[in-house]
Formats: structure tokens, C-alpha cells, sequence
């Protein structure tokens, strides 16, 4: 069952993701589109699914509203480039539980993978996140 979900297209920072994770001992996958994502919460079991909002489009946007909407409530997190702060507002009525910088998720990734999908108590919290 997969723990972590990340919507995103670039195939190098979905590898880091996905590695990170999995280092961790927590499963996780990366999709491209709404559909996908779509796919994946219907599976059950996911807690964290992550959106990189530059993606094309509506693609940030329908995710985080459907995974907003999904019956499991997974937290919702949106990752921006540090020149986009107007996206914050958008990814926020989106669903977004957590917004932040690209440069500060990729930072805190292995601390937000543990803390929200560790099955392991881990009372260590990012900066910024609580």
C-alpha cells in the first residue's frame, strides 16, 4: 500500500522523492496528472500526497482538490518555486493543508516523510510545519 504520493514531472525530482522515501522504508509514488493520482488514493492507505504546483495547466489544482475530497483526507502538501509566492493562495483554496518553497521541501523531505507517514513514533517536526 502505498504511504506517499507525489504528483510531479520532473522525472529527476520524482526520483528523489521516491528514493528518499524509500530509504525511509515508506512507499511512495509519483504520478503525472489528477487521473493518476486519482488512481492511486483509490487504492487506500495513502497519508501524504505532495504537488509540485508548476505542473501544466490545472494539473496542481484538480489534484489537490481531489485529493482534498478523497474519504482517507491525506495531508495535502504544495511545493512552489521560490518566485511564485501568488501560488500559495491558489494551492490553499485548492486544498493544500502545507504550502512551501521547492528549496525548503526538498530540504525537510526526509523530516515530512517521517512525520507523516513513519509508522514509527517520530515527534521531530520540520520547521515551519506545526
Amino acid at each position: 500500500m502505498t504511504d506517499a504520493i507525489a504528483v510531479v514531472t520532473d522525472l529527476i525530482f520524482s526520483s528523489k522523492i521516491v528514493g528518499t522515501a524509500r530509504a525511509l522504508g515508506i512507499d511512495a509514488q509519483a504520478v503525472t496528472n489528477a487521473e493518476a493520482l486519482e488512481a492511486q488514493l483509490a487504492e487506500g492507505g495513502v497519508r501524504l500526497v505532495m504537488v509540485d504546483m508548476s505542473l501544466p495547466g490545472d494539473t496542481a489544482v484538480l489534484s489537490l482538490r481531489q485529493g482534498a475530497a478523497h474519504p482517507t483526507t491525506p495531508t495535502m502538501l504544495a511545493f512552489y518555486s521560490h518566485v511564485q509566492n501568488e501560488l500559495v493562495a491558489e494551492a490553499e483554496s485548492a486544498g493544500a493543508t502545507l504550502t512551501m518553497p521547492r528549496s525548503k521541501f526538498s530540504a525537510e523531505l526526509p523530516a515530512i516523510l517521517k512525520r507523516f507517514c513513519s509508522n514509527s513514533p517520530d515527534t521531530s517536526k520540520p520547521e515551519g510545519l506545526c
